[in-house]
């Protein structure tokens, strides 16, 4: 093996320890105030769609609901993520694979929980309703894409990085 070749695998290796470092003290919990508030959203939604006392209650059930199934896995996932920033200045990639699955398979039950929720909130209301929200989804959406820098935007085409040359 060329030494251009060993120094260009040692640098990725060491770019990449330090990307996972990155990205795990990223995954820190949100700052105070940044939580998702159930309650102000359930203020919001009955505002904005005029929900009824009857849809109220019950969309406060489900998200209760959803809160009490999901306990478990938020707070493993706070386990999770003070195991991998913990690695910053001992790094073992066994031990982070495995973290990082967890956090893979823990993500999965959290965002299905989500998403069986947001269904169950969305049959509950009227066509009127639904439009509203469909609106209001995509005027969201919108604000975010403006939010974030092209850069971090997933772009239309990839293309694989180019291999390292093995000649001097």
């Amino acid at each position: 093996m060329s030494s251009k070749l060993k120094m260009w695998l040692c640098g990725a290796v060491l770019a990449g320890a330090a990307a996972v470092s990155v990205g795990a003290a990223a995954m820190g919990p949100p700052p105070e105030g940044m939580q998702p508030d159930p309650v102000r959203m359930l203020e919001h939604m009955g505002k904005k769609l005029d929900l009824s006392a009857d849809q109220q209650s019950k969309i406060e059930g489900l998200v209760k609901q959803a809160r009490e199934a999901t306990a478990a896995d938020q707070k493993r996932m706070q386990e999770l993520r003070a195991e991998m920033q913990g690695m910053r200045e001992s790094f073992d990639a066994t031990r982070a694979r495995k973290t990082a699955d967890e956090i893979g398979q823990v993500t999965g039950r959290l965002v299905f929980q989500a998403s069986e929720t947001w269904s169950q909130v969305y049959q509950l209301l009227n066509a009127e309703q639904k439009a509203k929200l469909d609106a209001m989804m995509a005027k969201r959406g919108e604000r975010r894409n403006k939010l974030r820098p092209q850069s971090a935007q997933p772009s239309e085409s990839k293309s694989a990085p180019p291999a390292p040359s093995t000649s001097q």
